[in-house]
């Protein structure tokens, strides 16, 4: 497959992404999300939420996909993984981190399991970067975006795929070189 990504793929991977999520949710904190509004454009900003956890997916996904998590989702999050640990009060931003940090990796590396029709040669993945209380990131100018956001009882969360522009128009298809 070529590095040029129609519509239906990123439909795909935005599908595999939801599907994963909602069942990483319902199966470990017995929460259900649902999906609300969706947006997909020229990025020149990416608005976040108060924690995100962006990872790169390789081959051919190449894309950035950035969750962002409400404060009480990742709140909850972190309750629930951490429960019994003992956890000092010095050490609750690291593990608030590396709760959001495992959740992204475990349903990204499910998602390559959906995903794997897309490369056969496997889907490498970065470990995840955590931002706190970050609310924009920017100098995105040649990237586009689509992202979707999900509700839960315990808070909202975002999830955004980020690739370089000329790979999509405004409607997620490709665009081939010297059309507009």
């Amino acid at each position: 497959m070529s590095d040029k990504k129609p519509n239906i793929e990123i439909m795909q991977i935005m599908q595999s992404v939801i599907t994963r999520t909602r069942a990483h949710f319902e199966g470990e904190f017995g929460v259900s999300v649902t999906e609300a509004n969706c947006n997909a454009g020229r990025l020149d900003t990416l608005t976040l939420l108060d924690m995100t956890a962006i990872i790169g997916m390789g081959g051919a996904v190449n894309l950035l996909i950035a969750f962002s998590f409400q404060e009480g989702l990742i709140n909850a999050m972190y309750e629930r993984m951490t429960d019994g640990l003992g956890i000092q009060p010095d050490e609750v931003d690291m593990y608030r981190e590396a709760a959001a940090g495992e959740v992204v990796n475990t349903i990204l590396g499910h998602c390559t399991i959906d995903l794997q029709e897309l490369d056969r040669r496997g889907i490498a993945m970065t470990p995840p970067v955590i931002l706190d209380r970050v609310k924009t990131i920017r100098r995105m100018k040649d990237a586009m975006f689509y992202t979707q956001s999900l509700n839960t009882a315990l808070g909202c969360m975002t999830i955004s795929l980020v690739g370089p522009r000329e790979l999509f128009n405004t409607n997620l298809e490709y665009v081939a070189e010297g059309s507009s």
